[in-house]
């Protein structure tokens, strides 16, 4: 660990921290705050010793004298990881242009998006052992911050992981970071190419025996409360215009959807109503993990 001044060179990664400049010409991500900086290095330390996509590897950490204090029995495990300490927040502040840091500010080099055959190799490696095997696939799914917390959602719920559409945003934005409270580092990720989208679902199926359950208020679909869950699902969220796409539909083994009452309501009056995907998805992973 190293003290330094706002002026030192070897801060020039974290100054006015963008995500464009980060993945385009430093090949790095940014993560922010005490709490998910410590969910990063702690997440970065298991798969040591348990490896699953998508490679987390910290480069550098800068950091206000409090929070290096708090953080130095995870960074002890981390010899080779530059801690730059700054003299206080209004220092930081100086230093990266803004103020959401909470103090500190890690870099992780960026590698690339897990793979779907490293995510299914992944997935038979690490045995589940709960009743209920449950990954989360988004599809197409690019609002930021319904992305953030959706992987929140998928990690409080206890799901095993989540597969990505080709077009769905990015989990290591630094805005879905910090909606996601860091899962989006502690979960294992992967992300399908354009010629693996929906196959990829298919293929959970047909090797490793997953149900794929779509959630989409379409025709076909069933009242949440009335399914019963399989012992082992991938459940598709879609996003918040498009929805789960046909081609994912005509994939399902089952659609469900959550029962609304809103006519009942002036308010919502000729207008159905519906609930922001992120929710939706808390609601459906309790069902299918309760």
């Amino acid at each position: 660990m190293e003290d330094v001044a706002i002026d030192d060179p070897r801060l020039d990664p974290f100054r006015g921290v963008r995500d464009r400049e980060l993945r385009g010409t430093l090949g790095l991500h940014a993560i922010e705050s005490e709490r998910v900086v410590r969910r990063f290095l702690t997440a970065s330390l298991r798969r040591r010793a348990h490896p699953a996509p998508p490679r987390l590897e910290p480069l550098a950490l800068l950091v206000t004298p409090d929070a290096a204090e708090r953080l130095a029995d995870i960074t002890a495990h981390f010899p080779a990881l530059a801690v730059y300490r700054c003299a206080d927040e209004k220092a930081l502040h100086e230093i990266t242009g803004y103020t959401m840091h909470s103090g500190a500010i890690a870099l992780g080099l960026r590698h690339e998006d897990g793979t779907v055959g490293e995510f299914l190799s992944w997935l038979a490696r690490e045995q589940q052992h709960a009743a209920r095997d449950v990954v989360v696939a988004l599809d197409g799914i690019t609002q930021t911050d319904n992305v953030g917390a959706i992987f929140r959602n998928a990690a409080s719920f206890g799901a095993r992981g989540v597969l990505l559409s080709p077009r769905a945003s990015d989990p290591f934005l630094r805005k879905t970071l910090r909606v996601s409270m860091g899962r989006a580092v502690a979960l294992p990720w992967a992300r399908a190419d354009d010629d693996e989208w929906p196959s990829a679902l298919e293929r959970m199926r047909r090797e490793q025996g997953y149900a794929i359950i779509a959630a989409e208020d379409a025709p076909e679909a069933v009242e949440l409360a009335g399914f019963r869950p399989p012992a082992r699902a991938v459940v598709v969220f879609g996003a918040e215009q498009d929805g789960v796409s046909r081609a994912v539909l005509e994939l399902a083994d089952a659609v469900v959807k959550i029962p609304m009452r809103g006519a009942a309501s002036p308010a919502l009056e000729g207008d159905p109503p519906s609930l922001n995907v992120s929710i939706a998805s808390a609601v459906v992973l309790h069902h299918l993990l309760a």
